[in-house]
């Protein structure tokens, strides 16, 4: 029987990162949850998929046995990292675990092992900001079914409460589009005093503008300054809403413009 061979982490100038497994076998057919996890030094961060006024995103490059696949980064909900009252940024600090789940075809072969492997590349920024990379490997068993490592299967749990969920069935969301802002009109069924909306995609809002909030009975409306790039009218806004109890939701409103 071929046993799981620990990760080794990769120490960086300003990071420490490894290649983790959710599970400690790889099933035949199924889906692996596989990760990197980035220990920062601190007071340095690196980015969200969406990095705000500057950076960039980790971008992972994944080298897998014939007839294994890696789907996206599954991104948990970004910190709002603003130095200056001229720019905003969206990343993380301390550590994060950036998920990816991984497709094993049924055709693999029990007992025998699998390396997974991945080149990690990512900009890490306090004052300044530094490109580092790491590359990365890990070794797995290959069963009938998956099994949870239950050294890892803490950090994942913690993970998984950090991805922002579908919206609440009931849930309603629209924006109107004004001049100079977007009005993000949420209806929930309980009024909302607290919110902060990140945007999925650059140059639509004005990251570092205050976002005006005014509760409802049933939810809140949320007004967003409209960035300077924002050249042509959009008709969907998306991003994440991250409320006071840490739960974050992923929004797909559709846009009207106002009536002048």
């Amino acid at each position: 029987m071929v046993t799981a061979a620990a990760a080794q982490p990769a120490g960086t100038q300003h990071a420490r990162v490894e290649l983790l497994s959710h599970q400690e076998t790889v099933s035949l057919g199924g889906n692996l949850q596989a990760g990197v996890h980035f220990i920062l030094e601190p007071g340095w961060h690196i980015y969200w998929v969406n990095p705000g006024d500057s950076g960039q995103p980790p971008v992972f490059k994944w080298q897998l046995p014939a007839g294994f696949s890696a789907g996206e980064i599954q991104w948990p909900r970004p910190e709002r990292m603003q130095a200056t009252p001229q720019l905003a940024d969206f990343g993380y600090h301390h550590e994060v675990l950036l998920p990816v789940t991984i497709h094993a075809p049924s055709s693999a072969t029990i007992n025998s092992p699998v390396e997974i492997g991945v080149e990690a590349k990512w900009l890490i920024c306090r004052e300044v900001c530094r490109p580092e990379h790491a590359q990365l490997h890990l070794t797995l068993a290959v069963a009938a079914s998956g099994k949870e490592d239950p050294r890892s299967a803490p950090l994942f749990a913690r993970t998984e409460k950090l991805l922002p969920q579908p919206m609440p069935r009931g849930w309603k969301a629209s924006v109107r589009s004004g001049k100079d802002e977007f009005v993000l009109a949420l209806d929930t069924g309980k009024r909302i005093t607290k919110a902060e909306f990140f945007p999925l995609e650059p140059g639509q809002i004005d990251n570092p503008a205050p976002q005006k909030i005014q509760p409802s009975r049933s939810g809140c409306r949320i007004t967003l300054k409209k960035s300077d790039l924002l050249l042509k009218p959009i008709t969907v806004l998306r991003g994440v809403l991250v409320i006071p109890s840490g739960a974050a939701y992923r929004i797909e409103a559709p846009v009207r413009e106002s009536l002048q």
